[in-house]
Parts: C-alpha cells; sequence; structure tokens
C-alpha cells in the first residue's frame, strides 16, 4: 500500500507534508522564523499566561480584603503588578505550531464552556449552603471595602430579649457592631471583581470562569509530560464532569482552589525541572494562598511542601542553590499560609473559633514540615540527594516498581472497603446531632435503611467514580503508582505532583469528614483529587501506551485513552434505570439553574421592605440576603414574639420596621394578612450515593406588615409573584 501526501507552505515556518494518515509534519525551513513568530509564541503561551493573570487577580483581591481596602483601585492595580512581577518568570516553554494550535483549542473550548455555565450560573443568594453567605459576601464587596457588615440599628433593636438577635446562625456571626459572614475571603474578594464589571450578574457567573481558567491550568500542567494535543484529553476530562460543572456555577470555594493547587503543581514542576528559584517561589505563594481560600488550605500546602522537599533534596542540581530553593519555597509558602491565617482570624472569628480543633491540628502539622524541611536542607552540604540518594540506587528499578505498587495497592484497599466495612461518626460530640439528623432525613427521603451515624467514608473512591467512572479511576491508581515510581528513580519532577496530590487525597479519602451527599461531599476532592487522578490517569494511559510495540499500537492506544478520557465523564450526565418511572434522568447540576427564582424573591422583599428596617421572623436562610441585598438593618426573631417585644424593637430601631415571615400564625395583625410575595426557587435534591437526577422546588409564601406602637402588626399586600424558569 503506497503511502499519499501533500505538501503547502506555511509562510515563512516552513514545509507543512500532510501523509494519509492524520500525522501532520512540519519541515522547518527556518528554525530561527518558528522562534520568532509572535502569533505562534502568543497563542502557545496563552494558556499559562491566563493561569498567571487570574492568579494574580485572586491573590491581589485576597490581600486587599485582608486589610480591609478592597476597592477596584487597589485590586487592579495589585493584579497587575504581581502579573508583571510573575511575566517573565512563569514565561511558557518555547512554542510549536503543534503547541499554538493545541493552546488554540484548549482557549476556544474554555471560552465556550465558560459562557454555557455563565448562562447558567445560580443564583444562590439564599443561605442554603456555603455558596449563600459566599455569594453574598461578594456582593457587599462591590461596594465596600472588607465584609464586616455593620449591625447598625438592629443592635439597639435586640437590646433586652434573646428572642430578637442581630444576626444569624453560624453563617452570620454578630462581632462587636458589625456582622461577620462565614468563611475565608479570598473568593467573595475575587468574584466581587465580576460586580465592578456587570453588577449583581457579573458576581453571581464569576466562578464559572474561575472554574474555566481552572482546565487552562490541568491543560499547562498536563503538556509538562504529555504531547500539547494529547493534554487537551485531561483538560477536557475535567471540563466535561459533573462535579466541575456543578460546582463552578454557585460560588463554591473549590474551583479557585484547585486553580491554586495546580497553579502551585505547575510553577514548582517547572522550577525543578528549570533550576528556576523565582518559578519555586511563585508555586509556593499559590499552593501556601489556599489558605486564602478554605480553613483546610494547609492539608495543600503541605502535600506541596513535601513534594518539593522531596524533589529538592533528591535532584542533581548544586547542594547549595537546592538549599537555598528549598528553604526559599518553605518560606514564602509559610507566608501566604500565615497571611490567610490572619486573615480569617480577623474578618470570620467565630467560624475559625468554632473550627479551631481541626484548623489548628492542620496547622501544628504545617509548621512541624516546615521546620523539618528548613533543618533537613541546612544538612545538604554534599552529593546530590545524599541518603535518598543512596537510597534510591539501593532500591534501583525493582524497588521502585514495589513502592509503585505499594500505592496501587493502598488505594485498591481504600476503594475495597464498602465491600468489608461500614463508617460510623460517634454519638457523644454533640456537634454530630445535626449531622445525624440531616442524613437521617436524607436516608429517609430516599428510602435507604436509616442509620444517622454513617458517614459513607467507606465509599470516598466510589464517590470518584461517580463523576470519573471507574475505568479513568482504576487508570489513576496505576498513574499514581507509575508517578511514585519515577519519583523513586529520581525524575524529581514527579516527587511534587504525588506529593501535592497524595496528601491531601488520602487525607480525605480516609476521613472526608462532611455531609456525605452529593455533590457536596465531591467538594472534598475537587481540588486536589479529581484533577490529580485524571492527569495521573493520562499518564498511565501513555505510560502504557509506550511500552507497547509498534508505533501504530501506540498510537491507537493512546488515541483510545484520549477518546475515553472525554467520552467517560460525558456518561455520567445520563443515567438508565430500566423499569422506573423515569428511566432516563440527566444530572441535574449541569442540565439545570441552581437556585433559579432567589434572586427575585430577594428583590420582591426588597421592594416591601421599601427602605425600612427589617425584622425577619423564622427564617435564618434569609438573613444575609436581606441585609445585604436590601441595604438594611435586619433583626432575626425567634419563636412567637409579644407585642411588647415588637414594641420594643420598633423604638430601638428608631423608625417603623416592617416583618416579613411565612408563618403568619406567629403575629399579631389589625387584619387578615394575604401573601404579599409568592416565589419558587429550584434547587437539585440532596442524593446518597449518586449524583442527583431529580429537583427539589421550594414554594415561599411571604407575609409582610408594618410594625406599629403598640406591636400590633399592619399588613403589606403587594401581590409579588416570582417562580422559578
Amino acid at each position: 500500500m503506497g503511502i499519499e501526501f501533500a505538501t503547502f507552505r506555511l509562510g515563512r515556518l516552513g514545509t507543512v507534508v500532510s501523509t494519509s494518515g492524520d500525522r501532520v509534519a512540519l519541515v522547518r525551513d527556518n528554525d530561527s522564523a518558528v522562534r520568532s513568530s509572535t502569533a505562534i509564541r502568543i497563542i502557545s503561551a496563552a494558556p499559562e499566561r491566563v493561569v498567571l493573570m487570574t492568579v494574580a487577580l485572586a491573590l491581589a483581591a485576597g490581600l486587599a480584603v485582608t486589610v480591609g481596602a478592597h476597592y477596584w483601585w487597589t485590586v487592579v492595580p495589585g493584579a497587575i503588578a504581581l502579573t508583571a512581577l510573575g511575566w517573565r518568570a512563569c514565561a511558557p516553554q518555547p512554542a510549536t505550531p503543534r503547541a499554538a494550535l493545541a493552546s488554540g483549542i484548549a482557549l476556544i473550548g474554555t471560552i465556550a464552556w465558560t459562557v454555557v455555565n455563565i448562562a447558567m450560573a445560580a443564583e444562590y443568594v439564599l443561605v442554603v449552603r456555603d455558596p449563600g453567605f459566599l455569594s453574598l459576601s461578594g456582593l457587599w464587596l462591590v461596594d465596600h471595602g472588607s465584609t464586616d457588615i455593620p449591625a447598625a440599628a438592629a443592635i439597639d433593636a435586640s437590646a433586652g430579649t434573646t428572642q430578637i438577635v442581630p444576626d444569624a446562625n453560624e453563617a452570620w456571626n454578630l462581632k462587636g457592631d458589625v456582622v461577620q459572614p462565614q468563611g475565608a475571603k479570598m473568593l467573595p474578594a475575587t468574584i466581587a471583581v465580576g460586580g465592578w464589571l456587570a453588577g449583581e450578574t457579573g458576581v453571581l457567573g464569576a466562578n464559572a470562569v474561575i472554574g474555566a481558567v481552572g482546565i487552562l491550568a490541568v491543560f499547562a500542567l498536563a503538556r509538562q509530560f504529555l504531547s500539547p494535543m494529547a493534554a487537551l484529553a485531561p483538560a477536557g476530562a475535567l471540563a466535561l464532569t459533573v462535579s466541575h460543572i456543578g460546582l463552578s456555577r454557585p460560588a463554591y470555594t473549590e474551583p479557585l482552589t484547585l486553580l491554586l493547587v495546580i497553579a502551585g503543581i505547575l510553577w514548582a514542576w517547572r522550577g525543578v525541572a528549570e533550576r528556576s528559584t523565582n518559578l519555586l517561589v511563585t508555586g509556593a505563594i499559590a499552593s501556601g494562598a489556599t489558605m486564602l481560600v478554605r480553613v483546610d488550605g494547609p492539608s495543600y500546602a503541605i502535600g506541596a511542601l513535601a513534594g518539593v522537599g522531596i524533589a529538592l533534596a533528591s535532584m542533581e542540581a548544586d547542594a547549595r542553590w537546592r538549599r537555598q530553593a528549598a528553604l526559599t519555597f518553605a518560606a514564602w509558602q509559610a507566608i501566604a499560609v500565615g497571611v490567610g491565617y490572619l486573615s480569617v482570624a480577623v474578618w470570620s472569628t467565630e467560624y475559625l473559633q468554632r473550627l479551631a480543633d481541626e484548623t489548628h491540628a492542620l496547622l501544628a502539622v504545617y509548621a512541624v514540615l516546615v521546620l523539618a524541611l528548613a533543618v533537613w536542607a541546612w544538612t545538604w552540604t554534599g552529593g546530590p540527594g545524599q541518603w535518598l540518594a543512596r537510597l534510591s540506587v539501593t532500591l534501583g528499578r525493582t524497588g521502585a516498581m514495589v513502592a509503585g505498587g505499594v500505592i496501587v495497592a493502598g488505594l485498591l484497599v481504600l476503594a475495597s472497603r464498602p465491600l468489608w466495612t461500614t463508617v460510623h461518626r460517634s454519638t457523644d460530640n454533640p456537634r454530630h446531632q445535626f449531622t445525624n439528623g440531616v442524613v437521617e432525613s436524607f436516608q429517609q427521603s430516599q428510602g435507604l435503611p436509616i442509620e444517622p451515624t454513617r458517614t459513607y467514608a467507606e465509599s470516598t473512591v466510589t464517590w470518584l467514580s461517580y463523576y470519573l467512572t471507574w475505568p479513568i479511576v482504576i487508570l489513576a491508581i496505576l498513574g499514581l503508582g507509575w508517578a511514585t515510581m519515577r519519583m523513586i528513580r529520581r525524575d524529581a519532577r514527579w516527587a511534587v505532583f504525588v506529593g501535592a496530590i497524595l496528601a491531601p487525597t488520602l487525607l480525605y479519602l480516609w476521613r472526608p469528614s462532611i455531609v456525605p451527599d452529593q455533590i457536596w461531599a465531591i467538594r472534598r476532592f475537587e481540588p486536589a483529587t479529581l484533577p490529580g487522578f485524571i492527569l495521573a490517569a493520562a499518564a498511565a494511559g501513555w505510560a502504557i501506551a509506550a511500552h507497547l510495540q509498534g508505533e501504530r499500537l501506540r498510537l491507537t492506544v493512546r488515541r483510545t485513552v484520549g477518546v475515553a478520557m472525554l467520552v467517560l465523564p460525558l456518561s455520567t450526565w445520563i443515567s438508565i434505570s430500566p423499569g422506573a418511572e423515569f428511566p432516563v434522568g440527566g444530572a441535574v447540576n449541569v442540565t439545570t439553574r441552581e437556585m433559579i427564582g432567589a434572586r427575585d424573591q430577594i428583590d420582591d422583599l426588597c421592594a416591601v421592605a421599601d427602605g425600612r428596617p427589617i425584622a425577619l421572623l423564622g427564617d435564618g436562610s434569609h438573613f444575609g440576603s436581606l441585609r445585604v441585598t436590601c441595604d438594611v438593618p435586619v433583626v432575626l426573631v425567634f419563636s412567637t414574639p409579644t407585642e411588647s417585644q415588637l414594641s420594643t424593637m420598633a423604638q430601638g430601631f428608631g423608625e417603623t420596621p416592617v416583618v416579613v415571615t411565612r408563618k403568619s400564625e406567629k403575629v399579631t395583625w389589625t387584619e387578615e394578612p394575604t401573601v404579599a410575595v409568592q416565589s419558587t426557587v429550584k434547587h437539585s435534591a440532596y442524593t446518597l450515593q449518586g449524583i442527583p437526577r431529580s429537583i427539589i422546588s421550594r414554594n415561599y409564601s411571604w407575609y409582610a406588615g408594618t410594625v406599629n406602637a403598640d406591636g400590633s402588626v399592619t399588613p403589606i399586600t403587594t401581590g409579588h409573584t416570582a417562580t422559578a424558569d
């Protein structure tokens, strides 16, 4: 069989030779022309440049909100300055036409992904779960320098009774004369930038942009060990997972954490490979800044620090440079972690106190590791790696394979846990009572056996299979074993990857410590484990292909793996249950908008209040929504208030407040009230042991009225109706 081919010129770059297959070769007429091609260099570098600029923006926003100065004129110049500082250090590797083509596809794909997911962005302005207070904090930061919200007249209005308070539940905590939203502040500060560009819609859609940049970060890291075109497979796999889509549309912290984790691995990987201290510093700051996003940020910093420490200890390089690089990495990462801790301590004080045991335990482990690395680095006075190098030689190839096999076996044991154990939480911890009640309600709604204390922690690897499917999970486990083998054989780059991925993965696979419904529970694995497994699966697929005989067979296997990595996550969007009432179901986190109808509901309630203080009776989920959106003092009223209490409350406000409630029987009305606001809000169901395939519709009927001097309430009737699309 003959080989057909065609040739044509590609400008100054050279001659393209196209065979009858799908391979395209570029015969360069002038290598210097290729290197000097501005368009190719720009397009090739664009994914990593976008990652750098987004991380710089997030850092600038996080630092600005930490000092209480979150304004466009502090954040934007700060982002530009940080980008400029990292621009040369993070300059991508030399460009090629093939790299430019792959980068162009990645950019076009993520732009399309961004547009679709902004259009489907959640309206999470009710505090049903974390995106509620994070979205509202972002909305507040559009026009304010910090997330501290003045309680104002609500303090006087709530004085003298425990039935009326100026804050709400755990999400909104009173500190002095301000109310502090729960949680770390980098994500609200970053999505607030969207508000400067497009108002409330910009805030609610900004996390989709962050999720898209996370996809580009995976692409940029993948092409460090795969060809540029092959790197599209893991990037596409992440883009198509229900988890990444479902967690990027609302304001969850995980996509931003993923971006920082993967960017940190990317720059530390390159820092080790290119002997660049500046790249290592950039990676250190990115991995340490996870503490500005989440209080469990040290779990990601620990992995990166351990990986970089092992990489620097074992690599072939000058001992003085390795010592300096290790100490510099540890110092900059520790500074970033320290700033993150300070930010939470100042701006979410009570939240940090509630999680003090877990947070301080992680920080203690992190501090010990920093100290250990610093002491260890001072011993690097001789040849490369000293005892690590000797250990690698002693173990040899067989020993490295055994070490990789241990990792594979350990992960397979974790995967097998549902076959031989069921994990329960203790019953004597008061903090577990709420979780037990929530789990029991989920079990009842699904018709599952009632086991309120069950954590489902034995199923953590199974959770990964919901989103990646078992073939990718198994291939990823093999890939992590292969990466461990490469690390033992002193391929220092893989030490960075293994440390940064395995540390948080093993921690949360063993003890996820989260309410086990989906997609809530997969949050533990979104930042490091899911992208890490996807990248490891790609590495394993290409490594297996490399050991096969025959170029055509190798090419076929690689293409098969690449296609499978795209098709398998896509297959999780649909479920087929023969015999069920609805045999075909879709992943609602992909097909629907979360909390649709919530924005109109809050806007209608604000219209009812019409600039007056609000007494919210019984619905803590709406406290922050009304305080931020209506921008008026709000108190939360428990149980059934007496007329005397309402009268005293009105005097404390100094003006006529409006009572809003869904329980009209709890108020003494001057006449029969009618519904002031009617609303329906839709969101995904709470599902144990599977991806949500159904919708929950919550119907709200709000009554409102003005408080009279004697404590009675005169109804307000507006007839506002807001329904979900």
